[in-house]
């Protein structure tokens, strides 16, 4: 599948946008690092009061920092390890990761010249509603419940999730399953992430058309969005869909 390249640009964003997509967890971090390091991902490092950049490789990332690739130029170098900031952006399966560094240090790793720096503490994981959305065939597909008031208490409805991402979800349930409502709002929902755990989302029906299958039977599918995610729904979204993809990668290596 072909992905649309996320250009490696200093992302601005805002301080509710930051604490949703911030990872903060020491082992989550070094994960991401090294699936970078793992696929030789391009890294923009951003230095001159973000004003200069090189594009450079991530070479090794452990627990007591990360080493990168040398710029060619060695003004550059002596640029890059006089700065009090730099800025570091690659991508990880279909995410742009920002963090920053305040301090470099130039060496040798593996007889080749390259940067050290601290592992960071806080990284930018910002998966974009239009980055990715995952699609879901049955039997494996999740599984939405939903409460739809006013019926009676502890009536809850098993939906189909057919795809997914940060920003909603499509659901289908069959003809004389709940009946969903274009422009309604749902608070009463779960939905299970094999793997991640629960999440209790807000979902607003935005569409809804029917379908008739070869043996006639009759579904609906809904497009839902998302009603402001917490930062747990927004991270357990963002583990749930690069882990399953690390599942399809390796599959796909695998065949």
């Amino acid at each position: 599948m072909h992905h649309k390249e996320i250009p490696l640009k200093i992302e601005v964003v805002t301080a509710d946008e930051e604490n949703d997509f911030i990872l903060r967890d020491e082992k989550e971090i070094l994960a991401v690092l090294r699936d970078v390091v793992d696929r030789r991902s391009r890294v923009a490092l951003y230095y001159n009061d973000d004003n200069s950049m090189v594009l450079t490789l991530l070479l090794a990332a452990d627990e007591s920092g990360v080493w990168v690739d040398a710029a060619a130029s060695p003004i550059d170098n002596r640029h890059i390890e006089r700065s009090n900031r730099i800025v570091f952006i690659s991508t990880h399966n279909q995410a742009k990761v920002q963090w920053v560094s305040a301090e470099v240090t130039q060496g040798l790793f593996q007889n080749r010249s390259a940067f050290f720096l601290p592992l960071p503490r806080r990284l930018l994981r910002l998966q974009r509603r239009n980055y990715y959305r995952l699609l879901n065939r049955e039997p494996d597909a999740l599984k939405c419940y939903i409460h739809a008031h006013p019926q009676p208490a502890r009536t809850r409805h098993l939906l189909t999730v057919m795809d997914i991402s940060i920003g909603g979800v499509a659901l289908v349930c069959v003809e004389n399953d709940v009946q969903l409502e274009v422009g309604k709002r749902y608070t009463d929902c779960e939905i299970e992430l094999p793997g991640i755990g629960n999440i209790h989302p807000v979902i607003e029906v935005k569409s809804l058309f029917e379908v008739t299958g070869r043996n006639g039977e009759v579904k609906r599918r809904a497009g839902c969005e998302f009603i402001q995610p917490n930062g747990d729904t927004v991270m357990k979204l963002q583990r749930y869909v690069a882990q399953v993809q690390q599942q399809l990668a390796k599959k796909k290596l695998g065949e």
